[in-house]
């Protein structure tokens, strides 16, 4: 399944961004710190995730059609493996690395200790994203997006324990 994940990857990620109408591009990083500075509380933890995110950010790629939310719950598997990709509303255009960091986030493990969705080892996906894309994979730059995943699923969940509380 680590396979097919990554190649099901590199072929979403052939598809011409200009090609998909409505996608937008935005900065990620940006747009959770200030999502994060809207709740005007204190996380220290999650400060330390963006310092080090600033300083280890990867240089920019070309512009990609991004799945956005590329993880196990939001895939169909049956006998024969994966069939469908689902839950395209996060669909932007930006880094590819960033659908195969948010596939890695451990919040999708669900207590394995396989790397990639609970179900597999960093080395399946990336080498078959590489043999199916033709392009090489950096993995530190995967773990940078898996990084800032974690960070992002932190902040998500900060937002829906204070739409909860707030009513």
């Amino acid at each position: 399944l680590p396979a097919q994940l990554g190649r099901a990857l590199a072929q979403l990620h052939t598809i011409d961004p200009a090609q998909v109408p409505g996608l937008t591009s935005q900065d990620q990083l940006q747009m959770y710190r200030q999502t994060l500075d809207l709740f005007g509380e204190p996380h220290p933890a999650f400060e330390l995730a963006f310092k080090w995110l600033h300083e280890h950010r990867p240089p920019q790629c070309p512009p990609t059609l991004v799945h956005g939310d590329f993880r196990l719950g939001n895939v169909m598997v049956g006998s024969d493996g994966l069939r469908a990709v689902l839950d395209w509303e996060l669909a932007h255009v930006g880094d590819p690395m960033e659908d195969l960091g948010w596939l890695c986030v451990k919040a999708w493990r669900f207590g394995s200790p396989k790397p990639v969705a609970g179900v597999g080892e960093y080395a399946q996906l990336i080498e078959a994203y590489e043999e199916a894309s033709g392009t090489s994979v950096d993995p530190e730059v995967v773990r940078w997006w898996e990084v800032l995943g974690t960070l992002k699923w932190g902040i998500m969940c900060i937002g829906q324990a204070n739409a909860h509380i707030s009513g």
